[in-house]
């Protein structure tokens, strides 16, 4: 008789708790696939479904992020002189998702890999006079991350401000070694949410995936590059494991690269830093206008996803896209379609291997409807292309470390650009282009080759899209 008061008791306490984690999925989940697939698994398998639920789907982030986040830069009118007018709604997108306005004059250079970007980035530490802000998803101990450490090491000690941020999951491979070595020579390293402290920080899906270098606060870099040898050519004839590409920033622009590492730093650690070392007066240094776009879980919105899709909606003549990894929500799946089908030349560029082989199980399930609409999808053959990109009518363009996924418009914390330029949409055009021609068009012809099993694998692996 106990036994069955009992067996009574815990099953009204978890249809109870039950209850209660579905009332917090209806009212913070704004994603109803998201939202349908944590229900379902909290009541069919109720125990592992509310620890997962627990662990994975709780966003604690936004709350304390709005008792810390003030925005410094109020938003300002842009300057639409060299905005074609076609793409003004997508410019007033901008303006409302974002907190900071377009900056004028700035100059953007491309840099290929670990082969031109690292000694940009070394070169630019080497002279650094006062402050350095670096956030990174990954630091390996390898020979491009020694390097790195090193010149990190010898700013500090020559009095330079040094501040190192990486992430405390995707950085896993750092050692101890770098958070005594740099705090010894006077800088400070921290790692976001680090393993062996989620339970103070239970959101572990949560991640810092953003890659920023700030030198002086006038120098920044950004784009898919993290610190790894895994980007530099093996030799002379044999070009990197992971393919990408960087950006070297100076001009007005910096100032959001500065406000993005500091607000990251300041959520990591509780340190303030702010004044003119890190806010110096920024001159012209070209003629781009661009915007520094944070999105993360500390955002009510998801604004980058909401700026694609603006970006998509408003494209009249073509839409370039390529990233790593594809897993799309039915928000972009359907623009995608309806721009094609309306005229607009929309191509998908993607690696057709990957570092994580379920990622490209899940984008190739989603390929044959847009293949149907029209859609030119180019996979890379070899080559993993770690690269993310967009091209709009030959004029906007965005660039930053957020993939073409649910995590990065949700889950992490990520940071793009958006440029209004010409010139630079030509020259990531040519970087485009260049990997089309390493590329095999995915045609309902190939799809329709691909057996039962490996199909329904990818089926089966596209139903945790909310988690990948």
């Amino acid at each position: 008789m106990l036994d069955q008061w009992l067996i009574l008791i815990l099953s009204g306490l978890l249809v109870v708790t039950a209850i209660g984690f579905s009332t917090h999925i209806l009212l913070n989940k704004r994603n109803p696939y998201a939202a349908a697939w944590w229900l379902t698994l909290i009541w069919f398998v109720p125990v592992i479904g509310m620890l997962l639920y627990w662990g994975f789907g709780v966003n604690r982030v936004a709350r304390k992020a709005r008792k810390r986040k003030k925005p410094k830069v109020a938003p300002g009118t842009p300057n639409k002189r060299d905005v074609p007018d076609d793409l003004l709604p997508l410019l007033h997108a901008g303006e409302h998702l974002c907190p900071w306005p377009l900056a004028p004059n700035n100059a953007i250079e491309l840099l290929r890999d670990g082969d031109e970007t690292y000694p940009a980035m070394l070169q630019a530490i080497e002279g650094a006079q006062k402050t350095i802000g670096m956030v990174t998803y990954i630091f390996d101990e390898d020979e491009a991350g020694l390097k790195f450490e090193k010149a990190l090491m010898d700013a500090a000690a020559r009095g330079v401000k040094v501040r190192l941020l990486v992430d405390g999951l995707g950085a896993i491979g750092i050692g101890p070694r770098l958070h005594r070595t740099l705090p010894k020579a006077g800088g400070k390293v921290a790692s976001f949410w680090p393993r062996g402290r989620w339970l103070k920080h239970p959101g572990i899906n949560l991640r810092n995936h953003r890659k920023i270098l700030v030198v002086d606060g006038t120098i920044g870099f950004t784009g898919g590059l993290n610190i790894s040898s895994k980007h530099v050519s093996r030799s002379k004839t044999i070009g990197p494991e992971s393919n990408d590409l960087h950006f070297r920033l100076r001009g007005p622009v910096v100032s959001h690269l500065v406000e993005a590492f500091l607000d990251d730093w300041e959520l990591a650690t509780g340190e303030v830093l702010k004044g003119p070392n890190w806010f110096p007066e920024l001159p012209h240094a070209g003629t781009i206008m661009a915007r520094g776009f944070p999105s993360g879980p500390e955002f009510e919105e998801a604004p980058l996803h909401e700026l694609l899709l603006s970006a998509v909606r408003t494209a009249k003549k073509r839409v370039d896209l390529m990233s790593p990894y594809f897993i799309p929500d039915a928000a972009l799946l359907a623009l995608m379609r309806t721009a094609s089908r309306s005229g607009v030349k929309v191509r998908l560029v993607i690696p057709k291997k990957t570092d994580h082989p379920f990622m490209a199980w899940a984008a190739r399930a989603y390929l044959p409807e847009l293949v149907a609409c029209g859609v030119d999808v180019w996979e890379v053959a070899g080559d993993f292309v770690h690269a993310k990109l967009a091209v709009v009518d030959n004029h906007w363009v965005m660039f930053g470390s957020a993939n073409l996924d649910n995590r990065s418009f949700r889950l992490n914390f990520e940071f793009n650009v958006e440029a209004w330029s010409a010139d630079l949409a030509r020259r990531v055009m040519s970087y485009i282009n260049h990997y089309q021609g390493r590329s095999t068009k995915v045609t309902r012809k190939t799809l329709r080759k691909e057996p039962v099993a490996i199909r329904l694998r990818n089926q089966a692996i596209k139903l945790f899209s909310p988690l990948l």
